[in-house]
């Protein structure tokens, strides 16, 4: 079911009791996300600069919460924009960096605001931004490269903006990472013995084991089992067809969850109800002054039919 759900572009799973009900504020069910397997080894990860932060609403208003990340471009000279992150701090680190970052406060953008002063870029600091997986947005210009879910895992005081992450790396960093894997996920303990078992042993044969002796009652396997994945490699199987699109899907659209599926498997990014402002498109009526474009589910179909974005329809 994993190797499935991450093979069509989905988040991940969430896991529940076949009897359990939601309850608001409890943490009965279980996540299960590629950033979650291995141990995090199958994250992706880039040490990014901080070039700017934003004001956060709410109880963050008055605050600096939210941190625009990026990279250098050797060939340009100029910084290139990847991801803004919102995550992965407390209180308490938010409250130290509102003191410990050294920033120009701006009330107009610049005309050209990634021209950085020498003496500014020298001193920004290095996070390890861990995200769900690279994406493409056209709102960034690190080539368009950017980072879903992202959070910040560490403050990397060992490296500065020369050894941080740059261009070049990023754009091997996100080739890597679309060369998609599967997952075999198989219960049981990695013993020597399960792997003879599952083989069928030498004669290849699909016969059962022997069952226990009578003598010795069988041990009951635990629940807790531990698991072994093994990544196996293959090619990427869907487009990044609507990379960069941020859309409201209502859900009260007929064929709610289809759409859904098939827009987030395609690499579109689906916006709350609270944040429909930041819409680039939406299937609900368009909120006054706001820029999303109205569309239709039928535009979702022939997107993904003409394997390219189209105009609204």
């Amino acid at each position: 079911m994993i190797t499935r759900v991450i093979r069509e572009g989905l988040e991940g799973l969430v896991l529940k009791d076949l009897k359990g009900s939601y309850e608001p504020g409890k943490r009965h069910w279980l996540k299960v996300k590629k950033d979650y397997l291995n141990e995090g080894a199958m994250a992706d990860t880039a040490d990014l600069v901080v070039l700017g932060a934003f004001y956060g609403k709410g109880s963050n208003g008055g605050i600096m919460s939210s941190f625009l990340m990026g990279c250098y471009d050797p060939d340009s000279r100029k910084w290139c924009t990847v991801t803004k992150c919102s995550g992965g701090y407390d209180d308490a680190m938010l409250a130290r960096l509102q003191k410990e970052l050294d920033v120009i406060k701006i009330s107009k953008v610049r005309a050209d605001p990634l021209r950085t002063t020498p003496a500014k870029s020298l001193q920004a600091p290095v996070w390890e931004i861990t995200g769900a997986e690279f994406s493409k947005s056209e709102m960034h210009t690190a080539d368009g490269i950017s980072i879903r879910f992202p959070r910040m895992t560490r403050i990397r005081d060992d490296k500065d903006w020369k050894t941080a992450t740059n261009l070049h790396q990023l754009r091997e960093l996100f080739r890597i990472s679309k060369e998609n894997c599967d997952f075999k996920v198989t219960a049981g303990p990695s013993t020597a013995d399960d792997d003879k078992g599952s083989s069928g042993g030498d004669s290849g044969g699909s016969s059962p084991p022997p069952p226990p002796s009578r003598g010795a009652p069988a041990k009951r396997k635990s629940d807790r089992s531990d698991f072994k994945i093994k990544l196996l490699c293959s090619p990427q199987t869907l487009l990044d067809i609507f990379s960069g699109v941020k859309l409201f899907l209502p859900v009260s659209v007929q064929d709610f969850a289809k759409l859904r599926r098939y827009f987030v498997a395609y690499d579109g990014d689906l916006v709350p109800d609270y944040d429909a402002a930041s819409a680039t498109h939406t299937l609900g009526e368009p909120e006054a002054g706001g820029q999303a474009r109205k569309v239709s589910a039928g535009w979702i179909w022939e997107c993904i039919r003409k394997r390219r974005v189209v105009p609204p329809c």
